[in-house]
């Protein structure tokens, strides 16, 4: 399937913002999360991805013939385990699932920034869960490290490997 990628501007956060209610929506089966008072979901840090090149943040628009598809926010790090790119948000749109989108946008992203790579799922999201497993399997070729994680108070797994040396397995 055919898609684009485009760079979030800052005249478009309200649209990032709409998608983000559909993405968010989608943890209210998995966290425990209530809508404000205007009946929408307070996920404003997605607003700090945008022209946040600087600070390592990207945000991108999946477009499929032009339209929104979904939505990918990706940041640059600096840790103690040389991990140097997080997938830290990731949505495609339902009606595009199931069709190999999801993974040819992640393939552009590890492509499109090289590196030590980490992706981390929430330990009730299954279907997150089994497809980063098998888009890091098959970019990979099964060469990366998962681990049962805590990130940040939310129980889940973790997924490392790296772009420039897909037969290396990191720690």
């Amino acid at each position: 399937m055919g898609f684009e990628l485009e760079t979030v501007k800052a005249e478009q956060k309200e649209a990032l913002l709409n998608l983000a209610e559909f993405y968010i929506y989608h943890f209210s089966e998995i966290k425990d999360i209530d809508l404000n008072e205007q009946g929408r979901w307070d996920f404003y840090p997605v607003q700090t991805y945008v022209e946040a090149e600087e600070k390592g943040k990207h945000a991108f628009f999946v477009r499929v013939e032009g339209k929104l598809a979904g939505f990918v926010l990706v940041s640059k790090l600096s840790d103690a385990d040389q991990i140097e790119h997080s997938i830290d948000e990731f949505f495609i749109m339902a009606k595009y699932r199931g069709r190999g989108l999801g993974q040819a946008v992640a393939t552009e992203m590890f492509d499109r920034f090289p590196g030590r790579w980490r992706a981390f799922e929430l330990i009730g999201n299954v279907s997150a869960i089994s497809f980063w497993r098998r888009v890091i399997d098959v970019y990979t070729n099964g060469k990366y490290q998962e681990t049962k994680v805590n990130e940040g108070g939310a129980s889940g797994y973790m997924q490392k490997f790296s772009t420039l040396d897909k037969g290396s397995v990191q720690s």
